[in-house]
C-alpha cells in the first residue's frame, strides 16, 4: 500500500464535512488529523507512515471530532487555527508585497547598473536612461514601503520629475554613466531618498507630497488609546475568569480542611468539572493571544511615538534651515531630506505593525462572538465561596493536593554553583543568576507539576520560588512542593516530562498553548500552517450534471441548400456523370484530388566582373592569290597577317 500524505487526508476530511453540512479550513481540518492518536501505539497517527486504512480510519475520527459539539478540545483547536491563520496571511501579505516592490525595483536598478555607453553616444540613448531613473522614482518615493507597478496619476508624476530635475538633471548623466554597478546603485538609493524627503517636506508645507498617506490620519485612524483600553479590559476579565475556573476546579477536588461548611450544597458534578477544565484550557489559549497582543502593541505605540518625535523634529529643523530662501546648499540640504525620508519609512512600519495587530484584535473579537464558554451561577457562587473559605482560613487557595503543613526547604535544591552532576536539576535564582529575568522559560510558564498530577488542570507558575533548569529547559512551578519534588532523584524530571507528553497526546491543544512543538514536529500548528500555505490549489468541491426528462430533437439537414440555381448546377453535373462511358470511386481522400507538379527555378550562370579585362588573341594569316584578273601576269600568293 502507498503512503497517504496529510495534504491528502486533509482535503479528504473538507469533503467530508462540507458534505456533511460544516465548512472548516485546511488549517483546522490538518491540525485535527495530525492529532488523532492511534490506539495501538499510544501516539499520533503522523508520527509514522500513514497507509489507505489508516487513512480511513483519521479520515473518520477527524470528522467526528470536528461535528461532535461535546469534544471539550475541539473548539480550543478551532481558535488556534482561525489565529494562526489570520496571523500568517497578514504576515504572507505583507511580506508578498515587500517583495513584488523590492523585485520591480531590482529589475529597473539592474538594467541601469548594467548600462553602459560612450560620452559620444546620441542623444536618445540618455534619454532612455533617463527615463528609466524616473520609472525607478516613481516605484520608490509614491508610497512608503514603494510600489510594484509605477502610479498613473498626473499629479504625482509631475510632482517627481520636478524633484528628478532638481536634484539630478540631465547633464549630470554623463558622469553617471562613468561609474560602476555598485557605485549607480548606491547613488539610486540615495537619490530616492532625497526625492522622498522632498516630496515629505512638500506635503509638511501643504504643496504636495500627494498620494503619500500622512502618520497622523492613519494612527488616528487606527484609534489606539480605545484599543489599549478594550484589550486591557479584556486582559483583566480573562484574568478573573481563569482563576475562577481554577477554584472551581481544585474545589471540587480538594477542598480546605477549615472553614468548609458541611451544608454546603448544589456542588458542581464530574461532568461539570471535566467540562471547566477543558474551557480552562480555551481560556489560557485566549488570553495568551491577548497578552501576546497587548505586548506587540505597547512596544509599536512606543516605538512609533520615538519614531513620530525624530521625524517632526527633523521636519522642524528643514523647515527652520530652507525657511524663505531661494537657494539652499545642497550639501547642507539633501542630507536632511535623506534623513526626513529614512524617519519616515522607519515610522510607517511601525504603523503596518499596529494595523496588523488592529486587524488580529478584530479576529479574536469574532472567534469570542462565535464561542466563548463561562461558568453556571450556581459554579460562579460555588467557587467564590470557596474563595472567601479560603481566605477567612488565611490561606490562599490551594491548587495542589494535599500539601503538608511544613513548606519544603528550597535551599536544599543544588545551585549553579555548587559541584552538583550537570545531569541532575538545578535551581536558579535572582541570587546565583545574573541574568534570571532574562531566562526563557519553557512550557509557556505553567506548572508542569500541576499539570501532571491533577489532570490537565493548567496554571501558571511561580518565578518568584526559582526557575529549574534540567535537559536545556527552564522550568518554573506553582508551589514549592512540585518543585520538590521534580527534583528529587534522577528520575522524576524524566518522569515529569513524560507524563506532559502523555496529557498532550489525550488533549492536543496543549501542544500549541505550552509552545512545545519541538516535540511534536508532525503535529505541531506551525508545520502545518507551512505545510498548508505551500499548497493553493483549489478545493475540489460537488459537483452534478441534471438531465432533463424529454430530450427536444433537432431536425438539422447539414446538407440543406436553399439556392435553386446550386441545385440546378448539382443536378447537371450529376446527369453529366452519368453519360460518361468510364466510372471510378471517389474517396474521402481522392475527392476533388488533382495533379500537381513542383516548379523550380533552374540556377543562373553565375560570372564574375572585375575592373579590367584582358585575354590572349594569337594572330591570323590570310592567303590571297594576286594576278588572276587583268592583265596576263604571274600568279602570287600573298600571306596577310591580321592581329585582332
Amino acid at each position: 500500500m502507498g503512503v497517504i500524505s496529510l495534504q491528502m487526508i486533509s482535503k479528504e476530511v473538507m469533503l467530508v464535512t462540507r458534505q456533511l453540512g460544516q465548512v472548516v479550513s485546511e488549517t483546522l481540518a490538518s491540525l485535527v488529523a495530525a492529532t488523532v492518536i492511534n490506539p495501538s501505539a499510544g501516539s499520533f497517527f503522523v508520527e509514522r507512515p500513514i497507509d489507505e486504512n489508516d487513512a480511513r480510519l483519521v479520515v473518520e475520527e477527524s470528522a467526528k471530532r470536528i461535528l461532535s459539539k461535546e469534544e471539550p478540545g475541539i473548539k480550543c483547536l478551532e481558535l488556534q487555527a482561525a489565529y494562526e491563520s489570520s496571523f500568517a496571511d497578514i504576515e504572507g501579505e505583507a511580506q508578498k508585497q515587500k517583495l513584488e516592490a523590492k523585485a520591480a525595483e531590482e529589475n529597473i536598478i539592474g538594467w541601469i547598473s548594467n548600462f553602459t555607453a560612450k560620452f559620444d553616444q546620441d542623444f536618445d540613448t540618455l534619454t532612455g536612461l533617463y527615463k528609466k531613473i524616473y520609472q525607478f522614482l516613481l516605484l520608490r518615493c509614491t508610497t512608503p514601503q514603494g510600489a510594484s507597478t509605477p502610479t498613473k496619476d498626473p499629479v504625482v508624476e509631475r510632482e517627481v520629475a520636478a524633484a528628478l530635475e532638481s536634484v539630478f538633471p540631465r547633464v549630470g548623466l554623463r558622469s553617471f554613466v562613468a561609474l560602476t554597478g555598485p557605485e549607480k546603485t548606491a547613488q539610486l538609493q540615495e537619490l530616492a531618498g532625497i526625492v522622498l524627503g522632498i516630496r515629505l517636506f512638500n506635503q509638511h508645507q501643504s504643496k504636495g507630497g500627494m498620494g503619500l498617506p500622512k502618520i497622523d490620519d492613519v494612527v488616528g485612524k487606527l484609534r489606539l488609546d480605545e484599543l489599549m483600553e478594550n484589550v486591557q479590559k479584556e486582559v483583566e476579565e480573562l484574568n478573573e475568569t481563569t482563576k475562577t475556573y481554577v477554584d472551581l476546579i481544585t474545589a471540587h477536588k480538594n477542598p480546605p480542611k477549615m472553614g468548609w461548611p458541611a451544608s454546603w450544597g448544589n456542588t458542581p458534578s464530574q461532568d461539570e468539572v471535566e467540562k471547566a477544565k477543558g474551557d480552562l484550557l480555551y481560556h489560557r489559549q485566549y488570553l495568551c493571544y491577548l497578552l501576546n497582543l497587548q505586548e506587540d502593541l505597547t512596544r509599536s505605540v512606543e516605538q512609533l511615538a520615538k519614531d513620530q518625535a525624530a521625524f517632526n523634529e527633523e521636519l522642524m529643523d528643514l523647515d527652520a534651515m530652507v525657511g524663505g530662501r531661494v537657494s539652499v546648499p545642497k550639501e547642507q540640504v539633501y542630507p536632511r531630506f535623506d534623513a526626513v525620508a529614512r524617519g519616515y519609512r522607519t515610522a510607517w512600519l511601525e504603523v503596518k505593525a499596529l494595523e496588523a495587530r488592529s486587524n488580529l484584535h478584530g479576529v479574536l473579537k469574532e472567534l469570542r462572538n462565535k464561542y466563548f464558554p463561562s461558568l453556571t451561577s450556581s459554579s460562579k457562587e460555588f467557587a467564590s465561596r470557596y474563595r472567601d473559605a479560603c481566605e477567612g482560613a488565611k490561606g490562599a487557595p490551594a491548587e495542589e493536593e494535599d500539601e503538608p503543613e511544613e513548606v519544603p526547604d528550597l535551599d536544599n535544591l543544588p545551585g549553579p554553583s555548587s559541584s552538583a552532576d550537570s545531569f541532575k536539576p538545578v535551581r536558579l535564582t535572582v541570587e546565583n543568576s545574573p541574568d534570571f529575568l532574562q531566562l526563557p522559560l519553557d512550557f509557556q510558564g505553567f506548572c508542569i507539576h500541576t499539570l501532571v498530577t491533577q489532570d490537565r488542570l493548567l496554571v501558571p507558575g511561580n518565578p518568584a520560588l526559582g526557575v529549574i533548569k534540567y535537559a536545556g529547559r527552564f522550568c518554573v512551578f506553582a508551589s514549592e512542593k512540585g518543585m520538590v519534588e521534580f527534583c528529587e532523584n534522577a528520575d522524576s524530571p524524566d518522569r515529569f516530562f513524560g507524563g506532559v507528553r502523555d496529557v498532550c497526546y489525550k488533549n492536543p491543544e496543549l501542544i500549541h498553548l505550552m509552545r512545545i512543538h519541538e516535540d511534536f514536529p508532525k503535529s505541531s500548528l506551525h508545520s502545518i500552517l507551512q505545510l498548508t500555505s505551500g499548497s493553493q490549489s483549489a478545493m475540489m468541491a460537488d459537483a452534478a450534471t441534471e438531465t432533463p426528462m424529454h430530450f427536444q430533437e433537432t431536425n438539422i439537414d447539414k446538407t440543406y441548400e436553399w439556392n435553386e440555381w446550386r441545385l440546378r448546377q448539382d443536378a447537371l453535373h450529376k446527369a453529366d456523370i452519368k453519360k460518361k462511358q468510364t466510372s471510378a470511386t471517389q474517396t474521402a481522400l481522392s475527392h476533388l484530388r488533382r495533379e500537381t507538379e513542383t516548379q523550380v527555378y533552374l540556377p543562373k550562370e553565375m560570372a564574375t566582373n572585375t575592373t579590367k579585362e584582358s585575354g590572349t588573341n594569337p594572330p591570323r594569316w590570310k592567303k590571297y592569290n594576286a594576278g588572276l584578273r587583268g592583265e596576263p601576269q604571274p600568279m602570287k600568293v600573298v600571306e596577310v597577317k591580321f592581329d585582332l
